[in-house]
């Protein structure tokens, strides 16, 4: 007489045991090698008083099959792999323009992505600060020192007590130069040979000389 289903999984629990916990596989995954459905795996489990993980534990075992409505494509997770190190949660959900919180998940969970301790900033890192927060924005700051926006601009503001310096008027000279190259450069280029930061000419352009970005686009073709 050929041996059950059940009598087989009563008689494998190690192996059972071992699949789970080792091999790290979910109830589905097992159910496949015995051709039954997760139910019957659980019911199982229950039988033979195997603890199983719970949602969160099962969560981290198999992350990718948990659907995700912010759909996170190859790209996006290479960019978080890339600068987690270096950015926040918040710049990253910014440039890839997803949730933070979905970010934070995805970082953490999805990817294994943890932020490393924060380091110290060393007296070569302060005095580059201290001779450039003047010309520099914060932005370029950080990317020469590898270091996150933010801890820039806390840094600079709280520990070296040099607060952001006053925003120096637009002359007429520049506005013209940006009322002429709005619809051919982009702010970031504009911004570089203006010598200023990319957000002070999108929100002069935007809200100053109320010139709008959708409406410059020109057809091509």
């Amino acid at each position: 007489m050929a041996e059950s289903v059940k009598q087989k999984m009563l008689r494998e629990k190690d192996k059972l045991v071992k699949m789970y916990y080792d091999h790290k596989m979910s109830l589905t995954d097992i159910g496949k090698v015995y051709g039954c459905s997760r139910q019957y795996v659980q019911m199982i489990f229950i039988v033979l008083g195997i603890e199983r993980r719970n949602r969160q534990e099962a969560l981290k075992q198999s992350p990718k099959k948990r659907k995700s409505k912010f759909d996170f494509r190859p790209e996006h997770d290479s960019f978080i792999v890339k600068n987690y190190s270096k950015m926040t949660d918040g710049d990253i959900a910014r440039a890839i323009l997803k949730p933070v919180n979905a970010v934070t998940y995805r970082r953490l969970i999805v990817l294994g992505k943890k932020k490393v301790e924060r380091k110290n900033f060393t007296r070569e890192e302060n005095n580059y600060i201290l001779k450039n927060y003047k010309r520099l924005t914060d932005t370029a700051i950080a990317e020469k020192l590898n270091r996150s926006l933010i801890s820039i601009t806390h840094h600079r503001n709280r520990i070296l007590n040099r607060p952001k310096r006053s925003v120096r008027p637009y002359s007429e000279e520049e506005d013209k130069y940006i009322k002429q190259n709005y619809r051919v450069m982009t702010d970031s280029q504009i911004a570089e040979v203006l010598n200023r930061s990319k957000a002070s000419i999108s929100i002069h352009r935007h809200e100053v000389l109320g010139l709008s970005k959708s409406s410059s686009r020109r057809s091509k073709g």
